[in-house]
């Protein structure tokens, strides 16, 4: 059967003696004609579309490069009051040591990583001419005994003290006021004093703290651990062995401290626990 076609005859009008065009189309022509332009539009719909998307885009990325140039700028300054504000802290710290008079470690108020209570405040001052004085009303000189002068403990629990040092700051881990709080003592010493490890361990971690400057924690194998802050110089690795006596670093004043002292705790089984029971009395 012979499809049928559509035929178009063009003539001029006005113009009798002009030729007749005539064309012919399959039948399927303006269906074809059709599709093609609906295929047209809907290309110049989604070429308008993805234009204005990514136009859009553009400026939204440009907002927010300008946002982050603008953020940057403010971070710049916030460090530049970081670095004024931790210089008048310093200063702060070292009219207080020439004064003989305490002041609060600034910011050490919060739990560290190991679960060791925090420091927040140091009770020991120095003079100008390096004699430590007495802040505290309680007075713990004499509670204890070095780590070498006393016998290990046999389940090799912490026993001892680390350095010979009066306790210018005793543990008060729940007192109301937050900044008062205290996980450990304070051992108010001469910087550079040698620092023992009070039992057998292996250091967990050796190395710098915001708060309490050069820091040593030693886990001890039994659930204990035993921290020491505020160190000027370090002697052990994270890693390493260490044996009861062994000297692990010098005391410092390092961290958030006022006046050189170690600051000593001991923790069971991740719980804080009153080191003075530890002293070897």
């Amino acid at each position: 059967m012979k499809r049928p076609r559509i035929n178009v005859m063009i003539m001029t009008q006005g113009e009798p003696d002009s030729p007749i065009r005539s064309y012919s189309f399959p039948w399927y022509a303006p269906r074809a004609a059709i599709a093609i332009g609906i295929a047209v539009l809907f290309l110049l719909v989604l070429t308008s579309s993805l234009f204005l998307y990514y136009f859009n885009e553009s400026r939204d990325t440009a907002r927010m490069r300008e946002q982050v140039r603008g953020l940057s700028g403010a971070m710049g300054k916030v460090e530049a009051m970081q670095r004024e504000l931790n210089l008048h802290r310093e200063f702060t710290k070292r009219v207080a040591g020439l004064l003989g008079i305490s002041t609060p470690d600034f910011g050490d108020s919060s739990l560290s990583d190991s679960s060791m209570s925090p420091e927040s405040m140091t009770s020991s001052s120095e003079t100008a001419s390096g004699v430590q004085t007495d802040t505290s009303e309680d007075d713990y000189a004499g509670v204890g005994l070095l780590v070498t002068e006393c016998p290990p403990d046999p389940q090799n629990r912490p026993h001892g003290m680390p350095l010979r040092g009066r306790i210018s700051r005793g543990y008060a881990p729940e007192t109301s006021n937050p900044a008062l709080r205290h996980g450990g003592i304070d051992l108010a010493v001469k910087e550079g004093t040698p620092v023992l490890a009070t039992a057998d361990g292996t250091v967990e971690f050796a190395g710098q703290h915001e708060l309490y400057g050069f820091q040593i924690i030693i886990d001890h194998g039994n659930g204990f651990r035993t921290m020491y802050g505020h160190n000027s110089v370090l002697l052990v690795k994270t890693g390493d062995k260490v044996h009861r006596g062994d000297r692990i670093a010098f005391s410092g004043n390092t961290g958030s401290s006022t006046a050189p002292h170690l600051h000593y705790e001991i923790t069971q089984d991740s719980m804080s626990v009153d080191p003075t029971g530890f002293l070897g009395r």
